[in-house]
């Protein structure tokens, strides 16, 4: 396997496990955030989602050089202080 292929799969698998913590805990939705510098493609998925209809990171069609740099937020719109 050559290494982008395999940095994309350890990537994706850190970020499927990022999601599974944030599902199983007390959040009603998901955010995705982008860094500032990232592509259009990212900063076009930034924003929340519900479970069911979240897109898998890294995103698909990222052009930043150094991949994709989103990740995924809780949302917890029905509890706090």
């Amino acid at each position: 396997m050559n290494q982008s292929v395999q940095s994309y799969e350890q990537s994706a698998s850190k970020h499927r496990a990022s999601l599974e913590r944030i599902r199983s805990g007390l959040a009603t939705g998901v955010r995705i955030l982008a860094s500032r510098d990232s592509c259009p493609v990212c900063k076009s998925y930034e924003g929340a989602y519900d479970f069911d209809d979240v897109p898998e990171l890294p995103l698909e069609g990222c052009s930043h050089p150094n991949g994709c740099r989103c990740h995924y937020e809780p949302v917890l719109d029905r509890f706090g202080p």
